[in-house]
């Protein structure tokens, strides 16, 4: 067992099978041990104890924890407690512990989509190279005893020649910083330096922010970097050619907090920490600076541009805002200015006099990332009248064509993520992707990532399997399994688990034909797979809040659903899925299946596109200012519109014309 800590009140606690230990305070949770170890775990709730994806197993002989909460006893059942199940979050140390983390909290390489693709859509993108930084040779005087002049003022006298560079004599906070590297520079390269330039609008005069021995004019590199809920992406570009160097992706580390930017906003006000969450994001932001200037070969000093995008919320945090009364009416903002902040404030570790650009935040939820999507797939400049989605935990909208934009929010959830559903996960080896149900038999066949052993099943396998239920009348319009009917009381596939009936979607003992691509061997200990009228409820969640959302922007541009002409995906989620499918249960309102595009991380390609011209930043800070917002919530008949777009595909039938005869023979209730 562990050492005992010298410190009063402190216990150790080591997490197996990755072997990790961490000290903390007696009555601390081991949830608390985890985001002390900015452990990468799948905390939905935020450590509420609502959503029991932080299960872990007591392999202590003599247990040093709590007792079992209620919450724990509801959420994973008395056989589970007796088996050593617990939830972290409830969990208190009340002194020296070790514990097994489940699958569900060990990492694992997780499916993340980097790419966009807009072609299809007949939009042309600014493609000039004209980035915020340029580099130029000099050759600086050296020093004499006959002429004792400073670096600096050497160095200035260099520049003379050139009157737009619009530097003075006097010591600023940049110049300082520039000072500590300038003397090895100059000497290192023999006199021969290179001088680095930046501007912060299209139009201004750059400003000396750098210098680097020799000719490194063509060293002049840049990353984009989008931070979404759920996953930050990273891009290396260089500045001169526009070539993309290096992609990197991982796990938004505030998983940690909270999977949905609320839990996430409630972490920070209840435990002081903005600190805390700001650390996470920049720390994942280093890691993607390390490893992208590891795959291009470049020292991360030469990442001399930064460009950031996300929503409000994660805006706020990653540049250490406060975010309180983001979670409150009338759901303002710190600022809605674009930023230009220095990256040694922020904590990066790149050129520390880089600055970190990020254009201005809409309003409410709506943040950055929303701007990216637009500056990337340039709605504003359609003729058809076009529904644009950023399909993710925190679900942005926009409406409109070259006419006027109109954008919104939705609070989807993170149901499409695996929260709050049964055997939910994120995209992952093991996760079941892709579902067909035979409509008689209802023998299902499954994609899993992977093509390994189920373990659990992701959003758009979720999807899939609510789309192949109402296609096989096993649930009815309202989402309650078709009891009525022979078709589930009387198939195999359904059991009851207490008072409600769950489909089984795999079942290790017989399944193992039914996965694509598998000719493995099941593990004993596989679990079976099941979806629950729950799970089932927490689909409708999330698919009716981005219903309502486009149906009450329609409602404020006095349009009806029949105008939308198109409807573009955008995000990771938005591109895996199946487009037939996620209109089939009413994700969105009905267009042809020809007119959906599905166009991947719009929010990064926008980052990129600002980020290689500075004429895009512009562009981007003007466009924020004119797309006008609606707070979709509070609008007057949202709860009933809301409550109408639960159904499958929504109550009003006439809303889809095109596949209402499909759902002709699909009970309402």
């Amino acid at each position: 067992m562990a050492e005992k800590d010298p410190l009063t009140g402190r216990c150790v606690v080591i997490l197996e099978p990755v072997s990790k230990r961490v000290n903390i305070s007696k009555g601390k949770t081991v949830y608390d041990a985890l985001v002390a170890l900015n452990f990468p775990i799948g905390a939905f709730c935020g450590g509420t104890g609502t959503c029991g994806k932080c299960k872990i197993k007591v392999i202590d002989t003599e247990v040093k924890l709590s007792p079992p909460s209620d919450r724990e006893i509801k959420k994973l059942g008395k056989q589970a407690i007796a088996d050593g199940f617990r939830l972290a979050c409830q969990a208190l140390v009340q002194g020296d512990s070790r514990v097994y983390l489940t699958d569900t909290l060990l990492p694992k390489g997780n499916r993340i989509l980097v790419d966009s693709d807009i072609s299809h859509l007949g939009i042309k993108i600014e493609g000039q190279i004209n980035p915020a930084i340029n580099a130029k040779t000099l050759v600086v005087q050296k020093a004499s005893l006959a002429t004792p002049v400073a670096d600096l003022n050497r160095l200035l006298a260099a520049l003379g020649e050139d009157p737009s560079c619009g530097l003075h004599a006097s010591v600023d906070d940049t110049i300082y910083d520039l000072a500590k590297v300038l003397p090895d520079a100059l000497r290192s390269g023999d006199g021969t330096m290179t001088a680095f330039f930046r501007r912060f609008k299209a139009n201004d005069t750059p400003c000396l922010f750098d210098v680097a021995a020799g000719d490194k004019t063509k060293d002049i590199f840049g990353l984009a970097v989008d931070i979404g809920t759920t996953t930050i992406v990273g891009y290396l570009i260089n500045l001169i050619s526009g070539e993309l160097v290096a992609i990197s992706a991982l796990l938004n580390p505030q998983v940690a907090i909270g999977e949905d930017v609320i839990s996430r906003i409630t972490y920070v006000a209840r435990n002081d920490g903005a600190a805390k969450a700001q650390s996470l994001v920049t720390g994942a932001v280093n890691d993607i600076i390390a490893d992208t200037c590891k795959k291009g070969g470049i020292p991360t000093s030469d990442v001399k541009d930064v460009v950031v995008v996300g929503n409000t919320a994660m805006h706020h945090l990653f540049f250490g805002l406060p975010t309180k009364y983001l979670a409150v009416s009338p759901f303002a903002p710190v600022f809605k200015a674009p930023a230009n902040v220095r990256a040694r404030i922020l904590g990066l570790r790149c050129n520390p006099n880089a600055i970190v650009y990020t254009p201005p935040v809409i309003a409410g939820f709506v943040g950055t990332d929303t701007v990216g999507c637009v500056v990337a797939s340039r709605i504003d400049q359609y003729e058809k009248y076009t529904l644009l989605i950023d399909i993710g935990t925190n679900g942005e909208l926009v409406l409109g064509n070259r006419n006027g934009l109109i954008t919104g929010s939705c609070a989807a959830g993170s149901a499409l993520e695996g929260a709050q559903i049964s055997f939910g996960m994120r995209a992952a080896d093991g996760a079941i992707e892709a579902v067909n149900i035979d409509p008689v038999t209802l023998e299902p066949r499954l994609q899993v990532i992977g093509n390994t052993t189920p373990i659990g099943i992701c959003g758009s396998g979720l999807i899939d399997i609510a789309a192949e239920l109402l296609r096989s009348r096993a649930i009815t319009r309202s989402g309650r399994f078709n009891t009525r009917s022979e078709i589930v009381s009387r198939n195999s596939r359904f059991v009851k688990k207490g008072d409600e009936y769950n489909y089984i979607l795999f079942d290790p003992s017989k399944d193992a034909h039914n996965v694509q691509g598998f000719d493995g061997k099941i593990p004993a200990d596989a679990e079976t797979i099941t979806i629950s009228q729950e799970d089932i409820r927490q689909l409708q969640l999330a698919k009716g809040a981005f219903l309502v959302g486009a149906l009450l922007l329609l409602e404020k541009e006095q349009k009806k659903p029949a105008d939308i002409e198109q409807v573009v995906l955008a995000g990771a989620f938005g591109s895996y899925i199946n487009k037939e499918n996620a209109a089939f249960i009413g994700l969105f309102p009905e267009v042809p299946p020809a007119n959906i595009f599905q166009i991947g991380n719009a929010a990064g390609l926008g980052a990129q596109i600002c980020l290689k011209n500075i004429n895009m930043r512009d562009l981007a800070n003007d466009m924020a200012v004119r797309m006008r917002y609606h707070e979709i919530s509070t609008a007057p008949s949202f709860q009933v519109e809301y409550a109408h777009s639960l159904y499958f595909p929504h109550f009003k039938l006439q809303y889809f014309p095109s596949i209402s005869k499909q759902y002709a023979d699909i009970p309402m209730r």
